[in-house]
């Protein structure tokens, strides 16, 4: 019985008297005593200490304890009585009821005697009836008492009062109520069983909460928790030992937490330490709710302000346990993470079902976000980067050369790209800083853009929540807008205007991509006596002369005098047995601003050049041969004996033209200008420089797919080199005839004029033979020229076939549709 009882205060003492009135039997003197000494007990300032604990289900615990020790039929027949206690509605306050029978039954077990009994002697036995014995003789002891009570009639039934002589019940009331304390010092519980006081336990369990070792709790051998002493635990109660395990799980939140911060406080970046300050935060939330529980302890009990207790503790502490484990589950998913990497980690929070996980995350998220929010602020407004622990997702690299600051020196880091932040937007993001840097470095232009102010006005009227928060990411993502197609559209003026992006291109066109004809065509008829010669034998400034002369006589003379002093002559590599054919080479240098777009393809253009030079060569051999030929068979068409073998030369070489003229169409035409015309479009159309690269890129390689030099065409570009090779050594063979026809032509002219001249007189049988055998080698020499352009015939038909199937196996459309115009009339039986 406490204070807290829903009864009213003076029905209290009439319910004692009635319940010892029940235990006497109705007999008038045993029940005044028993009444005198429950009064006397109830009294005392050490019989309901507030040791014993006020839960009910701690007293019913030691109550079966009590009882199973006399024997298991009494602690089941508690259990029957206890049910029924529960099922009743009689007692609103059971637990008093319970505390105060637990109470006796220890008292008479310390004390072996029953007070009351030792009361009952003292009366003579001719007073004590014998239906008052009730089985409680002298020395029977606390089990057996509570033994006999439950054996009897149920004391929880309504019980009427059958005893007139006891004194009234008002003034017992008065004077027991006067005196009645029931929170008292020390349990007398724990003493008498050896058990923890639930104080020093509350102790132990707030030293644990900072990460200190107690009595009874100790650190968990290579963990970050707590677990009960070993030795100390056994005096637990099975309720003490759930309490005190769930209240641990804070102890393992709060060590968890601290040893992250202790552990990254050093070594992590401006982010990570922004993580670190918000848990500090909320353990210091926490240490000042230990502090209250510490406070509440050290109270002295009384009514108004019941004791600390386990139950309360862990109501204290619900909570920050809530949070600490939503904020350990944070810790531990951001261990070993920096930057952008560590704010996805945060940001996964925010999307889950827990109210209390996304306040949580919020929070966290926030603080996160704020160093983020201004090395943005500071990269989008100045193009600078302050990030000395590499947490920002865009990367500074140290690159000197001006061409590839806009290439190298920066560039989006995907793992460090936060969740909320799309690609795009990094992407973005990073062009905006570069245009920036691109503007102030390489084109020295120092202006101020109009939507700058606007971000910079942003930057300081919103907070990090922006980043994340749908609600308020709007404004900053179209500002950001902004300002990316602002200083995008300033760095494509300057190219486009001030630093002529459009010339360079036609300039690399016309020369490098042979577009300016007249010019390749007289150039290549000025250098075939250089080019013929060795590379080691070849000077660059005999080549800058032949240039200039080919300049000067052609229309390039009309170019821009800047774009003519940009191109130059170059070498290649060469290895032993190259002709100057082999190492020359065009090049045209772009520096500045526009170096950004063609520096980095310079060796793509030299290797395009490569190509249509080859195929322009041979156009240009073919089209002398035929020349030559024609020359020929008017000079020689005496010699009937050459027309065979010209024949044969000139069937074989219309073959060759046919074959190139188609090529060289597919090359110009099919692939250069319709790539070009695609680029143009892609060009005017671009919102900032990089979309001006990609479209220079594309363009370059699809020219480089269109003339056989990418990967998956090096056996195509392999077989027609080989057919270049074939013109080559047929216009070999067509010179070596040349050379024979003509000295055999002038011999042939000589011996006539000596025949059928005016001053003829004939030949003589010497001169006979040795025309003869002139005659004679000359035939050989036919046969065998014949010989070997119909062998040369075969094999370059047998290229050609090869070629031709490659190209109709190919997956490009367009090469399988030149495989068709090469042999339209299915001259080539390739099926």
């Amino acid at each position: 019985m406490n204070s807290s009882t829903s009864l009213d205060s003076t029905s209290v003492p009439d319910l004692i008297l009635q319940l010892c009135n029940h235990f006497a039997k109705h007999a008038p003197d045993l029940s005044a005593n028993l009444c005198k000494t429950a009064f006397n007990y109830l009294s005392t300032s050490s019989a309901m200490g507030c040791d014993v604990p006020s839960d009910e289900q701690y007293v019913v615990v030691h109550i079966r304890q009590l009882l199973s020790q006399q024997s298991q039929e009494s602690a089941e027949r508690f259990e029957l009585l206890y049910s029924n206690m529960c099922k009743t509605n009689v007692l609103q306050n059971r637990c008093s009821v319970l505390r105060f029978l637990l109470k006796l039954a220890q008292k008479s077990q310390r004390e072996l005697k029953w007070s009351t009994l030792e009361s009952l002697d003292k009366f003579p036995a001719t007073t004590r009836p014998k239906s008052s014995q009730l089985s409680l003789t002298k020395g029977t002891n606390s089990q057996e008492s509570i033994h006999s009570i439950f054996q009897g009639q149920s004391i929880f039934k309504s019980v009427q009062s059958s005893c007139t002589n006891i004194p009234s019940s008002r003034t017992t009331t008065s004077a027991w109520s006067s005196r009645v304390d029931f929170e008292t010092g020390p349990s007398q519980l724990s003493t008498d069983l050896n058990l923890v006081s639930e104080r020093d336990l509350l102790q132990d369990i707030i030293y644990s909460f900072q990460g200190i070792e107690g009595r009874y709790l100790r650190k968990e051998v290579g963990g970050v928790g707590f677990v009960i002493d070993p030795k100390s635990g056994k005096n637990f109660t099975p309720i003490q030992r759930g309490l005190v395990e769930r209240l641990l799980g804070m102890s393992f939140l709060h060590n968890q937490l601290k040893q992250y911060c202790d552990s990254n406080d050093e070594h992590g970046g401006v982010i990570c330490l922004a993580l670190i300050a918000t848990l500090r935060d909320e353990l210091s939330s926490y240490y000042r709710t230990i502090a209250l529980l510490q406070t509440a302890l050290r109270k002295n009990p009384c009514l108004d302000q019941p004791q600390m207790t386990l139950h309360k503790a862990l109501v204290y502490i619900h909570e920050h346990r809530v949070r600490f484990e939503w904020l350990a589950y944070i810790a531990e998913q951001c261990n070993e993470k920096k930057g952008g990497a560590l704010i996805t980690a945060v940001h996964g929070f925010l999307q889950h079902g827990s109210k209390c996980a996304q306040e949580v995350s919020e929070k966290v998220l926030t603080a996160v976000c704020k160093p983020l929010y201004v090395m943005l602020s500071r990269w989008l407004l100045d193009g600078e980067i302050n990030d000395p622990c590499n947490e920002f997702f865009v990367e500074a690299r140290d690159i000197t050369a001006a061409e590839r600051l806009w290439h190298d020196k920066y560039h989006v880091r995907k793992a460090m790209v936060p969740s909320f932040i799309t690609m795009d937007q990094a992407k973005k993001i990073l062009a905006t800083g570069k245009s920036i840097n691109f503007l102030r470095q390489i084109c020295k232009d120092s202006g101020q853009m109009g939507e700058r102010d606007v971000l910079q006005k942003l930057s300081r009227t919103t907070s990090a929540e922006s980043l994340f928060s749908p609600e308020q990411s709007l404004e900053f993502d179209s500002t950001l807008d902004k300002v990316y197609k602002e200083t995008s559209l300033r760095v494509l003026d300057l190219l486009k205007n001030k630093y002529r992006l459009y010339e360079h291109l036609q300039s690399l066109r016309r020369y490098l991509l042979l577009g300016q004809g007249d010019f390749i065509r007289h150039l290549l008829e000025l250098l075939v006596p250089e080019l013929n010669k060795p590379a080691q034998e070849i000077y660059g400034h005999t080549l800058s002369a032949i240039l200039e002369s080919a300049i000067r006589v052609t229309n390039a003379q009309f170019e821009d005098e800047d774009t003519l002093q940009r191109l130059n002559v170059s070498f290649m590599g060469h290895s032993q047995g190259d002709t100057g054919w082999d190492v020359f080479s065009l090049v045209y240098i772009v520096d500045g601003p526009v170096g950004t777009i063609f520096q980095p393809t310079m060796t793509i253009y030299q290797c395009l050049f490569g190509a249509l030079w080859k195929a322009k060569r041979m156009e240009f051999v073919l089209a002398n041969m035929r020349k030559q030929q024609i020359t020929m068979a008017k000079r020689f068409r005496k010699i009937k004996e050459l027309k065979p073998v010209m024949h044969v030369i000139h069937i074989l070489t219309s073959e060759m033209i046919h074959f190139l003229h188609q090529t060289q169409y597919y090359f110009l035409f099919e692939v250069l200008e319709c790539s070009w015309a695609e680029m143009l479009r892609r060009v005017n159309q671009a919102e900032c420089l990089d979309d001006i690269i990609n479209a220079h890129n594309i363009f370059l390689s699809s020219v480089q797919c269109g003339v056989l030099l990418d990967e998956s065409s090096r056996v195509l570009f392999s077989q027609l080199r080989s057919i270049y090779n074939f013109i080559l050594t047929l216009e070999g063979h067509q010179e070596a005839l040349n050379e024979a026809a003509e000295k055999e032509y002038e011999a042939y002219m000589q011996i006539m004029n000596r025949i059928d001249g005016p001053d003829a007189y004939g030949l003589t049988t010497e001169e006979e033979i040795v025309a003869k055998a002139r005659v004679e080698n000359f035939h050989q020499f036919l046969n065998s020229i014949r010989t070997k352009v119909k062998h040369l015939a075969q094999t370059y038909e047998q290229f050609v076939k090869k070629y031709l199937i490659l190209l109709s196996s190919s997956s490009n459309m367009n090469l399988q549709l030149l495989s068709v115009r090469l042999s339209f009339n299915d001259y080539y039986k390739i099926i």
